[in-house]
This record gives structure tokens, sequence and C-alpha cells, in this order.
């Protein structure tokens, strides 16, 4: 039996945008029970754009809201709860939505068991005074041949709202949007519900997403295209640090099946310190990797925690405190801590071998220079796994992993 679809569209001073943004939607193949614009106090044209759009929508559909400025959040909070579909879709005002992409997502959320349903994305600009579409690639995208989804997006998001639909039930249970963040909002929302229901991803492109130079976040914090990693960053990291003490240890080992629960544990460990560590939080990561190592020092790492291993030095935002100073010394001092901590800085020092080249790219030659003298101490030479192939990672948490 086929659910039906409820999409939103929060929109802020894209009047430009959200024709086009609106009629991708009306354009499904599979149709829309519903497609709700929330206007959030917008200064410019959007109220006569949106009036337009309802005049000629011959589906009835499309209903329009509006409010005042209080933010993504708050607008997404308040579309909730108009809100009658078995499905949500949010939809950005600036993107655009496959034709197919309602009936790809629908599908697998109709025939399975999954609570999110997600694809990829294309990235696209288009050139003042034109109206050509440039397409040029997916950008940030892990290799999803192995681990789980949520493994896959603690570590860093590469999906994004267009590309995924979630069943209302999971939103009900979970709580509504949080409105202290500026950005970020689709990020942690992704991690309550990923590490509570199970995401399915496919592999077609569901949107096209839109890059342009206009300013984002609320009207009370706005900042340029060009300053949004740095402000993602930050919200990254405090999402994070406010995760910590919620989301249980315990949560991480069932994301690896072994022999023993002490090994799926101390994978666990490792894999938690890897996400903190590319979130830039070395002070938690490294807490995480020390009590890792100290669980069993005499026997050393898998493949499966080496990779972890080398994953921590590779997240998107670089990994420039590694090899810095107090966090340097910290990390190479996990090598007097038995066979683990040394197969474990050995990793790290491997794991570091792309950052020096990039530097070497990027003619950062003192950053070079710290890479290097920190692989020279690390060891990068690659040393047997101690330990047989007695622990490996999920592909699915098992059910119980979510009731936490």
């Amino acid at each position: 039996m086929q659910g039906s679809i409820s999409a939103i569209i929060p929109t802020f001073n894209r009047s430009s945008y959200l024709g086009e943004a609106v009629e991708a939607l009306l354009n499904q193949t599979r149709p829309l029970s519903q497609i709700l614009i929330w206007d959030d106090g917008s200064s410019d044209d959007t109220p006569d754009v949106a009036r337009r759009l309802l005049s000629a929508d011959q589906t009835g559909v499309l209903a329009y809201f509006r409010a005042e400025n209080q933010g993504k959040s708050a607008a997404l909070n308040a579309a909730m709860k108009e809100v009658r579909g078995d499905y949500v879709w949010i939809c950005d005002d600036d993107d655009i939505a496959c034709p197919d992409a309602a009936e790809k997502l629908g599908h697998v959320l109709d025939t399975g068991t999954a609570g999110i349903a997600a694809g990829a994305h294309v990235r696209f600009s288009v050139a003042a005074g034109s109206a050509e579409k440039t397409f040029f690639g997916i950008g940030y995208w892990p290799d999803l041949s192995s681990g789980s989804v949520i493994r896959h997006l603690l570590e860093d998001i590469f999906f994004f709202q267009n590309a995924s639909l979630v069943r209302r039930s999971c939103y009900e249970t979970i709580g509504p949007f949080r409105e202290d963040l500026s950005r970020s909002i689709d990020y942690e929302m992704f991690v309550r519900l990923g590490t509570r229901f199970p995401i399915e991803m496919i592999d077609d492109v569901v949107f096209f997403q839109r890059k342009h130079e206009g300013l984002r976040g609320p009207a009370a914090q706005q900042h340029a295209a060009a300053s949004s990693e740095a402000v993602w960053f930050e919200a990254d990291r405090a999402i994070f640090a406010d995760l910590r003490p919620r989301l249980p240890i315990a949560f991480y080992a069932a994301l690896f099946k072994a022999d023993s629960q002490d090994l799926a544990l101390r994978a666990g460990h490792l894999q938690r310190g890897c996400v903190y560590a590319r979130r830039g939080d070395w002070a938690a990561a490294i807490e995480d990797f020390e009590i890792a190592v100290d669980m069993d020092p005499s026997r050393g790492l898998s493949a499966t925690e080496i990779g972890i291993a080398l994953r921590t030095m590779a997240g998107k935002h670089g990994s420039t405190q590694a090899y810095l100073s107090p966090v340097r010394g910290q990390l190479l001092a996990l090598a007097r801590r038995g066979t683990a901590g040394k197969t474990l800085v050995n990793a790290f020092g491997r794991g570091s071998i792309w950052r020096a080249r990039e530097a070497l790219t990027n003619r950062d030659f003192r950053q070079f220079s710290r890479i290097a003298a920190f692989c020279a101490r690390a060891g990068i030479r690659p040393r047997p796994s101690l330990q047989a192939a007695d622990l490996c990672e999920r592909d699915y948490p098992q059910a119980e992993a979510y009731r936490w």
C-alpha cells in the first residue's frame, strides 16, 4: 500500500528560485498529497510569487503560509503541524527535485521497514544572465560499499533533506527541529533520526542542488556562501558536543559484529573517537582512543579497527590540530600503551600521508613539514594485524541498537 507524501518548502527571500522548486514537486511522477510553502517572513516578492503559483495549481495540493521571520527550524516546526501525509519530504526553496524522486523514495518506505529513505544529488549553478545549468558533481560522498549508513552519517553528512523521505511517525517520535541552531539543523535532525530508525539508501540521483552566492541562515544570523564551511564546522561541533552524553557507547559498539562484546566495545570507542576527531574535538577523541587501547593493550588492531584509524585523519574539515601541540603529543603517546597503541598510532601516520600530499599540492610547506614530522614519529610502515578476522562492521545495526 502506498503512503501519502507531504512536502514542505520553507522559504525566505528566494522568490527568484521558489517557482522552479515548486513546479518540480507539482510535476512528480508520483503525485504528492500536500505541498506546503512556509514563508518565513520574506521581505521580497515571495507572497506574490506564491499567490501566482496557487492560482495556477490545478491539483489543489498547494498551500501557502506566512509567519514572522524566526528561522528555518521554527518554520519547519510550524509547518509540521499542518502535515497530513504518511511521509514527509522537506525541500529547500532553491533546489530542484528530479521528476521521479517521490516515486523512488516512496517505494522504499512502502515496501520496507526503514524509517528514512535517501538518495544522491548533483550540484549545479547558473551563470548570471544565463538560463543554462552547469552541473559539476556531487561533492563529498563516502564509499557506501561497506559499513552502515548511520556510521557514515555520524562521520559526516553526505545526503540532504531534499534527498530524503521520512515517515511522519519518526518525526513525531524524535520531536521538533532545534530552534537554537542557525546552521546544520538538517544534520542534527538526521543524526537523531538515524540513531533511532534505520536508513535505506538508493543509488539514484533524486535532486539537483543549486550552488549560488546568496546569503545563508536566518535574517538575524545571515552569512555569505563563502563562509559557510566555517559556520557549518562550528555548528557540527556544537551538535556533537551535545550528543556525546546522550548517545550511549553501546550504540557505537552495535555497529560492529565480534566474537566477544569486549571486541565490539573497543571498536565502538575507536569509532566514537574517529567521529569526534573529524569534528575537531580531539580532547573527546583522545579520551576514547585511550580507553580503547587500554582495554586489551597486548592485542593488535584488526583490519576493521585500522580502517577506523585511517578515517580519523580523513575528515572533510581537515585534521590540522593533530599535527600541532598538545594534540600531536597526546596522539603519539598512545604508542606507549602496548601493541594496541602502537598499531593505532602507526595507522594514524599512514592515514596522514594523503594529508601531506594535499599540503604539497596546496604549496603549504609549513603544514607539510608538520605532517611529515608526525608521520616519522608515528611510523608509516604497514604492521601485521595481531587480531584475526573476528571483528567486522555491520552493514545494518541490529534492531535493538536503536532502542536507547
